[in-house]
């Protein structure tokens, strides 16, 4: 990878305070910039240079943006280690997966619903029903809305 400008080192580690807001590593966040500006797949030693990090941090990372699906493996001719690049779409993935976890919590949503009696309790499930609802509206639009615009 090419000397990387003041401002894609900063870049690096915005990104990778941002992301520790939404659960995912500081690492992680870093990986993701490292490989957004990146003009080329990278590899493990790219990836533990670049950001000063251990190898085991880098396959630990790598496994879980790979298990995010915004991140993938790639076999490149002539090299014996993996490299990595951003996925195709890659935000897509990751509002299908959130999709898929809003399916998952209206069930429990839907059960708590009808099996807890408490009236307090049935407001607040009913309150946690109707964000749900809406939340998972504006997460399919929002995919709708990147899809169409390709």
């Amino acid at each position: 990878m090419n000397k990387l400008t003041e401002a894609e080192l900063q870049f690096i580690t915005d990104m990778g305070m941002h992301t520790q807001g939404y659960g995912l590593s500081r690492i992680a966040g870093q990986i993701i910039a490292a490989l957004i500006i990146s003009d080329a797949p990278l590899n493990t030693a790219d990836l533990m240079n670049l950001l000063e990090i251990s190898k085991g941090s880098v396959s630990t990372n790598i496994r879980f943006l790979e298990m995010l699906q915004l991140v993938e493996r790639r076999a490149l001719p002539g090299k014996r280690q993996n490299h990595f690049v951003m996925r195709t779409n890659p935000y897509d993935s990751l509002l299908e997966l959130k999709i898929k976890q809003h399916q998952e919590a209206k069930k429990i949503i839907t059960e708590a619903k009808a099996s807890i009696k408490n009236t307090r309790a049935q407001e607040k499930i009913t309150e946690l029903e109707r964000f749900n609802t809406l939340y998972d509206e504006s997460v399919k639009k929002l995919l709708l809305e990147l899809k169409s615009e390709r």
